[in-house]
């Protein structure tokens, strides 16, 4: 007969310490934490009886851990290139929230563009219905009237080509929000990932020219380079010309990327569908530019407000390292 297991019993913890690793993450993001932390709660420096490690840049190694008897999880901000040992103690990937709300807007964007979401409310709110559908009826399960707008198409994207220039930080939060709709992800970069980052990300490697042929919607995720050998205006009339006439264009990275003027000829001309921007060359947008005689129901401003504010993304953060640690001393 097998021996009954035992009941590990933790020893209750009066005093919960952070290890702090890395001593460069934001003075802003640690004195969020220190504010929001309970009472007993404090960081240390040096490796000691800490329960938990919070690291973004620097590594934490096997002879750190083995100095740490008491840590039960180690947590890493996403935005750095920590590394850390092999071991059974959890590790935990922070996301930097004011990157993940840049994500949520391109999503927002791309929905928004597909569906003619701005169209359909104006001519909802105008009472604009079609004729042969004007008159009000009770409606049931089976009984209703459909598309009294006269839209026509749902603007679903499901099975949609959405092709990611460059697979950041940015990038791959774009393609984790993106995957429950069921689109196809493409993605291109200065170099392709290894096949196990594209199986994680469900993303399909393809050269930008295909990348801009085969996408109904193209979403700009690097960093802007100045110089000779920069990346300004790497989005221009070539470019623009390879992309399907009814692909949308999404820029929330840097307006210097795009060549504005081609960009307008492209959306004039239908060459494109429409785009959502919310990066400019110069910003405020000048009150006499092109793109805002175009904003619309197919071309989408906004103000480069796709990022949470640093606070807010410092609260979050903070709020989520306290919640993983209660979880893990509970």
């Amino acid at each position: 007969m097998d021996k009954p297991m035992e009941k590990l019993i933790q020893k209750p913890i009066d005093n919960v310490y952070i290890y702090l690793a890395d001593p460069e993450i934001r003075t802003e993001q640690i004195e969020t934490l220190q504010r929001n932390m309970p009472t007993g709660w404090a960081f240390i420096s040096i490796p000691g009886k800490a329960v938990a490690i919070l690291t973004e840049n620097v590594d934490v190694s096997r002879q750190t851990l083995e100095q740490m008897p008491d840590v039960r999880l180690i947590l890493r901000l996403d935005t750095g290139r920590a590394r850390v040992a092999r071991t059974r103690i959890p590790a935990v990937d922070l996301s930097n929230t004011g990157l993940i709300g840049v994500a949520e807007h391109v999503v927002t964007l791309i929905l928004a563009l597909s569906r003619r979401l701005l169209w359909v409310a104006r001519q909802s709110a105008a009472a604009a219905w079609v004729p042969d559908k004007d008159q009000s009826i009770l409606t049931d399960q089976r009984k209703y009237t459909f598309n009294w707008i006269g839209l026509e198409n749902s603007g679903a994207i499901y099975n949609k080509k959405v092709g990611i220039v460059g697979l950041g930080h940015i990038g791959r939060a774009v393609a984790l929000r993106l995957r429950p709709f069921g689109v196809r992800l493409l993605y291109t970069d200065l170099q392709r990932l290894s096949p196990a980052v594209e199986k994680r990300f469900g993303v399909h490697w393809r050269s930008r020219d295909d990348l801009l042929k085969e996408s109904d919607f193209v979403t700009l995720h690097l960093r802007f380079v100045e110089g000779p050998h920069g990346n300004e205006k790497m989005i221009g009339e070539r470019e623009f010309n390879l992309m399907k006439p009814g692909a949308f264009f999404i820029n929330t990275s840097r307006g210097r990327l795009v060549d504005e003027d081609a960009l307008v000829e492209a959306l004039r001309s239908k060459k494109i569908g429409g785009a959502g921007l919310d990066v400019f060359r110069y910003e405020p947008l000048p009150k006499d530019h092109p793109l805002l005689s175009l904003a619309g129901d197919q071309v989408i401003l906004t103000s480069h407000t796709a990022g949470s504010y640093n606070p807010e993304a410092w609260q979050t953060t903070a709020e989520e390292i306290i919640e993983r640690i209660q979880e893990v001393l509970s």
